[in-house]
C-alpha cells in the first residue's frame, strides 16, 4: 500500500543538465528550510548549451515524468537553456505538477535593478541564441538595452567545480570584455552556474554593475507560489535533500560538496532512457 505523503510535505523537485541549478537548490533551501528537495540532472547529456533547443525540450519532457513519479508538488527548471527550449510549455501549464523557470524572475530583477536600462546577459549559446532574455527583459521595461554574450568555458569550469584562481578571473574578463564595453549597469547571470563563481565575476566588472542572480529571485517566486496555494511545509525539521543524476554519482557528488559544502551527501543514479544517446 502506498505510503500517503501530505501535499504540504511532497518535495520540490529541481531540474538541470548539470551542477549548475545548485546555486537555486541553496536558493530554495536558504529561503525554505524545510522544504523537501529533489535534485536531479542530466549530466550523460552535458554541456546543453551548444545543443538544438528541440533536443533540449524532449530531455526536460523526460524529467518532467520523473518528477511526477516522485511525487513532486512543484518542479523549478534550474536551467535558462532548458527554459528557453520549454517556455510555450511552463506558460501553458502543460504538466500534471505546476513547473516554472529562472528566466522570467531573473528578467524581471534586471528590468527593476537598472538605473540606466543597458542590461547585460551572461549566458549559454542555447540561451543567447533563442532570444529569451531581451524578449522577456523588454516586457518589464520596454526601453531596455539589452546586450547577450554567451560565455561556455565558464559553464564547463563550474562543472568541474573550478571557480576561483587567476585562470578563471582571466576566462571571466575575455568573456565579459563586449558587455562591459556596452557600459551596462546590471549584469544576469544568465546560467545557474555562474553565481557559483560570483565572487570574481563581480570583482572583474566593478561595484558600479550590479549582478542579478534569476535563482535567488526565483526562491522568492516559489516562496510566494507556495504560499498562495497553501503548499508551504511548516516543519518542524530541515528538509530532505536528494540528488540524482544521469551520469555519474561519485562524481556529481565530488563537485557538488565544494559548489555547495553539506548541501548534498549523497547522489543515485537515474537511467531515464532506453539508450543513451
Amino acid at each position: 500500500m502506498t505510503q500517503y505523503i501530505p501535499d504540504t510535505q511532497r518535495p520540490i523537485g529541481l531540474f538541470d543538465s548539470g551542477e549548475g541549478g545548485l546555486t537555486v537548490a541553496r536558493a530554495v533551501a536558504d529561503l525554505l528550510p524545510h522544504e523537501n528537495l529533489i535534485y536531479a540532472c542530466d549530466t550523460a547529456h552535458f554541456p546543453y548549451g551548444p545543443r538544438p533547443l528541440a533536443e533540449v525540450r524532449a530531455f526536460f519532457r523526460r524529467f518532467m515524468e520523473f518528477f511526477v513519479e516522485q511525487n513532486c508538488k512543484l518542479v523549478i527548471v534550474a536551467c535558462n537553456t532548458a527554459t528557453a527550449a520549454a517556455i510555450d510549455l511552463l506558460l501553458a501549464d502543460a504538466f500534471p505538477i505546476p513547473a516554472l523557470g529562472v528566466v522570467q524572475p531573473g528578467a524581471a530583477m534586471a528590468a527593476e535593478a537598472s538605473a540606466t536600462g543597458r542590461i547585460g546577459v551572461a549566458a549559454t549559446q542555447g540561451t543567447c541564441d533563442s532570444g529569451i532574455y531581451p524578449q522577456t527583459i523588454r516586457l518589464f521595461r520596454p526601453d531596455a538595452y539589452v546586450v547577450q554574450q554567451a560565455c561556455p568555458i565558464l559553464v564547463i569550469r563550474a562543472e568541474e567545480g573550478v571557480i576561483s584562481g587567476p585562470e578563471v578571473r582571466r576566462e571571466v574578463e575575455r568573456c565579459l570584455a563586449p558587455i562591459l564595453a556596452e557600459r551596462v549597469d546590471t549584469l544576469v547571470l544568465g546560467c545557474t552556474h555562474f553565481p557559483h563563481m560570483a565572487k570574481v565575476i563581480q570583482d572583474v566588472v566593478g561595484p558600479a554593475v550590479r549582478l542579478v542572480d534569476p535563482g535567488k529571485a526565483t526562491a522568492v517566486q516559489v516562496a510566494d507560489l507556495l504560499r498562495r496555494r497553501g503548499l508551504l511545509n511548516p516543519g518542524p525539521g530541515p528538509g530532505q535533500r536528494r540528488a540524482f543524476t544521469t551520469g555519474d554519482p561519485q562524481r556529481f557528488l565530488e563537485v557538488a560538496c565544494r559548489l555547495w559544502p553539506g548541501g548534498v551527501d549523497a547522489a543515485a543514479h537515474i537511467h531515464l532512457w532506453s539508450q543513451q544517446e
